[in-house]
């Protein structure tokens, strides 16, 4: 009898990332879990790869206006609230917010970026889930910092 071995180490954000389920996704689980799943270096990860971000940021500018507003958002919120911070926002946000960004600056996604057309609608999901799931915290930030939240809020098409 054949036995089965299974991999006792705790997956990776990587493997989650590429991970699609054979049911229908449901995206705010996804977020969530993938949030959860974040190791402690994932901020200091996110932080070396900012630059890069950016670049791809301003690469759909043009043709992604709303996602590259929300994206530059989530850099400024992830910049301005350190984790474990004092006065920083709850570790569930400051996750969701680290595991959007990490998505989105990653090369492998569920759907390619390069795909004409629909290749950032993956990306523009995750992002609109997190703003919607913690939209008070971020429409709050924004009223501090003079953002105008009605332009990233994930119903806005402006």
């Amino acid at each position: 009898m054949k036995t089965e071995q299974y991999s006792k180490t705790k997956p990776t954000l990587a493997a989650y990332l590429n991970y699609t389920s054979k049911e229908a996704l449901n995206l705010d689980r996804y977020v969530e879990h993938g949030a959860r799943m974040l190791g402690r270096n994932e901020p200091f990860e996110l932080a070396r790869e900012i630059t890069l971000l950016r670049k791809k940021i301003s690469s759909i500018r043009n043709e992604h206006p709303q996602l590259a507003r929300q994206l530059e958002f989530l850099i400024r919120f992830f910049e301005s609230n350190p984790p474990n911070h004092p006065d920083t926002v709850p570790d569930h946000v400051h996750n969701e917010t680290v595991f959007a960004l990490r998505y989105a600056v990653k090369e492998t996604d569920l759907m390619p970026d390069d795909m004409p057309e629909v290749g950032y609608l993956d990306d523009a999901a995750v992002v609109a889930s997190v703003l919607s799931r913690h939209a008070i915290i971020f429409q709050s930030y924004c009223a501090v910092n003079g953002i105008q939240w009605v332009m990233l809020r994930p119903d806005s098409s402006k």
